[in-house]
Parts: C-alpha cells; sequence; structure tokens
C-alpha cells in the first residue's frame, strides 16, 4: 500500500515555526544591539566635543591672564561679558555635566612635570575636564603655560 501524503506533518510545522521563531528573534537581538552601540558611541562623542569646549574656554581664560587659572577641584566655565569666566561649580547641558579642575604643576628634582612632585611650577597649569552622564564619564587633560611656545622653523 502506497502512502501519497501531500500535506505537513504537525511535527514539521511545530520545527519550522520553532526555527523561524530562533531565526527572527537573533536578528531582532542584533539589530536592537546595534542600535545601543551607535547611541552610545553618539554619547562618547557628545562628551568629548563638550569636554573640548571646556579644554578651548580654559585656554582661552589663560589667554585673557595666565593668574586667572586659580587652583579649584571643581569649576565651571562660562562666557559672559565678552571673555571665558570660571563660576559654579560645573557647567550643564543636555544632561551631560561638566567640571573643570585646575592644578599647580609638580615638577621633580630633574624639572620633570611629574604627577607629585618635589616642586610646585608657578608658571605652569594642569587643567582637568571631567564630563559625566549617566554612567558614563570621560576625562581629559591638559598643561598651560604663563608662556605661549613658539615654534621656531629653520
Amino acid at each position: 500500500m502506497k502512502n501519497n501524503s501531500k500535506g505537513f506533518s504537525v511535527i514539521e510545522l511545530v520545527l519550522s515555526a520553532a526555527l523561524f521563531s530562533i531565526f527572527s528573534i537573533s536578528i531582532t537581538l542584533a539589530v536592537l544591539q546595534g542600535s545601543s552601540a551607535i547611541q552610545a558611541g553618539i554619547r562618547s562623542e557628545l562628551a568629548r566635543q563638550f569636554a573640548i569646549k571646556g579644554i578651548e574656554a580654559a585656554r582661552a581664560v589663560r589667554a585673557q591672564s595666565f593668574d586667572a587659572l586659580q587652583d579649584t577641584t571643581g569649576s565651571g566655565i562660562h562666557f559672559s561679558n565678552g571673555k571665558w569666566e570660571f563660576s559654579g561649580a560645573q557647567d550643564e547641558r543636555d544632561g551631560y555635566v561638566r567640571v573643570i579642575s585646575v592644578q599647580s604643576a609638580q615638577r621633580d628634582l630633574n624639572n620633570n612635570i611629574v604627577i607629585s612632585g618635589v616642586a610646585e611650577d608657578a608658571d605652569l597649569k594642569l587643567i582637568i575636564v571631567t564630563v559625566t552622564k549617566d554612567n558614563f564619564s570621560l576625562d581629559f587633560s591638559t598643561y598651560l603655560s604663563r608662556r605661549e611656545f613658539v615654534a621656531i622653523t629653520p
């Protein structure tokens, strides 16, 4: 006796539905993770730009008067009356919080710049800009000198 079934069995239908579900869930998770990574990259870039603007504003303060770079563990910076000024405890923009600290630079016995040294350099300041948002944090730092360096070309 010949059996010519022309339909799908229940087992075949259940198996194909399960495989389709697994494939669909995998694709959805991959898309969501990609989207999350893109959002993290955007947040990181916005924080980086906010930090760099803080560094540039501190450079502008130094250009106005090096003595305006007073040591502080945390400050904001604002443009007011045509010049940059340190004020407040922090800056905030779109949920990003920027804190700028100014520290006297330290030198060792060989006159090298170090984190903790023997002598304080009155003509050099360490600027640290920290930007945070939610559980993300980014730090940028630079040294600013009383004297500008001039490149000499031969």
